[in-house]
């Protein structure tokens, strides 16, 4: 291996690292609002972990519904201590704690490759 090889993957590992202590996470949806080119669980999403909502803001939550969790949805309303959000299923009230973050991007067809592993 070249040195400039060692370099890239030593500075592409401490930006992962340095994203990763700022907030930045990876998850796979196993449901929620669909993107144009498939479904919340065909997919991976990046998302910034805070709790600073807006309405109309994309994020992934946790609805303690068995077997759906964690869902892609939208922000209807930010209620104090609750969230209104808005998924395939239709509206729903959560705990602002369930929040996990902001979506940043989704990368289609990467979650069926998880889905085949059970992850």
């Amino acid at each position: 291996m070249s040195d400039n090889t060692k370099r890239g993957i030593v500075f592409t590992l401490l930006l992962v690292v340095i994203l990763f202590s700022l907030g930045l996470r990876v998850d796979h949806p196993k449901s929620g609002l669909r993107n144009a080119i498939g479904s919340a669980s065909s997919s991976v999403a990046i998302y910034w972990h805070h709790a600073q909502l807006t309405p109309g803001e994309k994020i992934i939550v946790m609805t303690d519904t068995p077997g759906i969790d964690p869902v892609l949805a939208l922000v209807n309303t930010v209620n104090g201590d609750t969230v209104d959000i808005q998924t395939m299923e239709g509206l729903k009230r959560v705990p602002i704690k369930n929040v996990r973050g902001s979506l940043v991007m989704v990368f289609p067809f990467i979650g069926m490759l998880l889905g085949a592993f059970g992850l």
